[in-house]
């Protein structure tokens, strides 16, 4: 175990993916962490240290944030919601993270995405990569990047911004997700609302907690306003990475499905989840590439999990999900 120097840590949405996943890799390192949650009874399959101290409450109020981030050494913004939730809900639990970090000095972490970079040329974005965002979304998001980047530039409190390719992890259930490792759980076919034979980017989630915290354990290495990519895991087909989930899953023979946007066209008509991913389908058409050198710079030996063992750890995990009760 890292010995944490008994530091502190609020994590906002500690029951999602980065969020438990933030608190699996924190706790083990002895960290003190306190969690806001609105329903702590999801945290229950995360085994996090019993120590840790549980806060019930909305993230969207700046009160709540501020008083819980009292005497912390960082503040992760870890809440995400479905997409239609996202504006405003996301606007003001980012706006009361702020307020804490501004009451507090904490250093406030947020996953940022590539929404805000908008349609690439093919170009893997480096840190610095303009952002030029041309959907609803990614204006949200760029939106949300520069308020809090803000605190940084006026030396209200340090910030760092993560970003990398898609999340998949042990604590990881979302739609694109479900559609590959859920599905093989249940012994189908993935599924994948794009062409097969691109690359595609995919982030192994324990990895950005751990890069994460070895960044939040040097603190002296960090810029006010810090910018993070960890470019790892660039699959040179979608296909290859569905087709070893399915022999992790011991299903090798349920190969890859496309599933076609006229589909998804059709379920937008009632569901608003499927309405809302129509407008990022550019990211699966044409795939956006992190790089960057912070990381080689700040923690010049991180190692991303090889593949095979994050893939495995994965559809163990979802696994679980479906195996029937004992007793």
């Amino acid at each position: 175990m890292v010995d944490s120097g008994n530091r502190q840590a609020l994590i906002l949405g500690a029951a999602g993916g980065f969020g438990g996943a933030m608190a699996q890799e924190l706790g083990r390192r002895g960290w003190y962490l306190r969690l806001l949650v609105r329903d702590p009874a999801r945290l229950g399959r995360l085994g996090l240290p019993e120590d840790a101290d549980i806060v019930v409450g909305d993230a969207r109020d700046p009160a709540l944030v501020a008083h819980a981030a009292q005497g912390m050494d960082a503040i992760l913004h870890a809440v995400n919601l479905p997409y239609p939730q996202w504006d405003p809900a996301m606007r003001r639990i980012t706006a009361a993270a702020i307020e804490g970090a501004r009451a507090s000095g904490a250093r406030l972490v947020f996953p940022g995405n590539v929404y805000a970079f908008g349609r690439q040329d093919a170009r893997p974005l480096h840190e610095e990569a303009e952002r030029r965002p041309d959907t609803v979304k990614g204006r949200l998001r760029a939106d949300l990047e520069t308020a809090i980047e803000t605190l940084g530039r006026e030396g209200t409190a340090p910030v760092l911004i993560l970003r990398a390719g898609d999340f998949y992890g042990p604590t990881v259930r979302n739609g694109l997700t479900d559609m590959i490792f859920a599905r093989l759980a249940k012994g189908q076919a993935p599924r994948w609302p794009g062409p097969l034979d691109l690359p595609h980017q995919w982030c192994f989630v324990p990895d950005l907690a751990r890069l994460t915290a070895d960044l939040l354990e040097a603190p002296e290495r960090l810029a006010p306003v810090e910018h993070v990519h960890l470019a790892a895991q660039l699959f040179d087909t979608q296909r290859r990475f569905m087709e070893m989930a399915a022999a992790a899953a011991g299903h090798p023979r349920l190969g890859p499905k496309r599933l076609p946007w006229w589909l998804l066209r059709l379920a937008a008509l009632t569901d608003p989840v499927a309405r809302e991913l129509l407008e990022l389908r550019y990211l699966f058409d044409d795939p956006v590439v992190l790089t960057g050198n912070r990381l080689q710079v700040l923690v010049p030996d991180f190692r991303p999990t090889a593949p095979e063992r994050a893939i495995a750890a994965t559809m163990a995990a979802h696994a679980q999900d479906v195996r029937p009760a004992q007793g």
